[in-house]
């Protein structure tokens, strides 16, 4: 899973770029660490068989966070990226479920340290309603996100977990209905034969500069996210060349791809590239 810091071939090749980057190190420093959700309910052996949270989770949660945050502060959806009514969620390739029940729990106005029933909601009623989806090849990570989802008191009507491919079973039923997508996908450049486990690989394995499933997800995420509204967070390293990903999504798509919150972890820099879409 180790790779090293960029080559000079990963560098940004517009001075565009360099800045967002720039702008997103500076954005992850200033903002307010994401509590986690509580995974008490988890043991080693279930991190033997699905992808433990790690640096590349907490700062897609802060991602996350941070919009949400811009969504209180402001008086309706003026002030931040995030829809205040969130009717949908997706997140590809789950793991634990972690990122959407933090986006859950956040969106229902319940501290990540607490349950529903112990709190007084503060979050909109159309928030109450907004149905989250979850998906992984995983058999055992479709298991332990429902388990995530019901220990933090997220309501099984509202939680949906799909085992399949990418999201290969709700593109047709959630097209252009999607508020918020979520997708840390398996990033490390490995062999391509090694693409495509329904196991614990199938977390980090991600084929020839750690694309080859990124590059499927893409044509995905451009179907499911809702014009104007709707957000993707995706998590990359520079061994993905975003920049390539950010021209790809704007030419064949109309999706505007910005880096959003980045971070150095050990060595790698991880990226929250935020996806939203230009055109319907």
């Amino acid at each position: 899973e180790h790779h090293p810091l960029r080559t000079a071939d990963q560098e940004p090749k517009t001075a565009e770029f360099a800045s967002l980057n720039t702008a997103a190190e500076r954005r992850a420093k200033e903002c307010r660490s994401a509590v986690m959700p509580s995974l008490r309910h988890l043991n080693f052996r279930d991190y033997d068989r699905v992808y433990e949270p790690s640096d590349d989770t907490y700062l897609l949660i802060d991602a996350i966070g941070y919009d949400v945050d811009a969504v209180e502060q402001s008086e309706g959806d003026d002030g931040g990226m995030l829809r205040s009514n969130m009717q949908q969620s997706v997140e590809i390739g789950c793991g634990t479920g972690t990122p959407t029940v933090y986006l859950a729990k956040r969106i229902r106005g319940i501290r990540c340290d607490e349950k529903e029933s112990s709190v007084e909601d503060a979050s909109s009623d159309n928030n109450k309603t907004c149905v989250h989806y979850v998906t992984d090849i995983n058999p055992d990570a479709i298991r332990i996100a429902k388990a995530t989802a019901e220990s933090n008191g997220i309501p099984t009507e509202h939680f949906h977990a799909v085992q399949c491919d990418l999201a290969s079973q709700l593109v047709d039923q959630l097209e252009g209905k999607v508020d918020v997508l979520i997708f840390n996908p398996p990033y490390v450049p490995t062999p391509d034969a090694e693409v495509g486990s329904s196991g614990i690989e199938a977390s980090w394995a991600g084929g020839s500069n750690g694309r080859v499933v990124i590059d499927r997800a893409l044509p995905q995420i451009a179907r499911l996210l809702a014009f104007p509204h709707g957000v993707a967070y995706v998590v990359t390293v520079d061994d993905n060349f975003p920049e390539q990903i950010s021209q790809t999504m704007n030419d064949l798509y109309g999706i505007r791809v910005v880096p959003w919150l980045r971070r150095r972890a050990h060595n790698e820099y991880l990226t929250i590239q935020r996806m939203t879409p230009t055109r319907p």
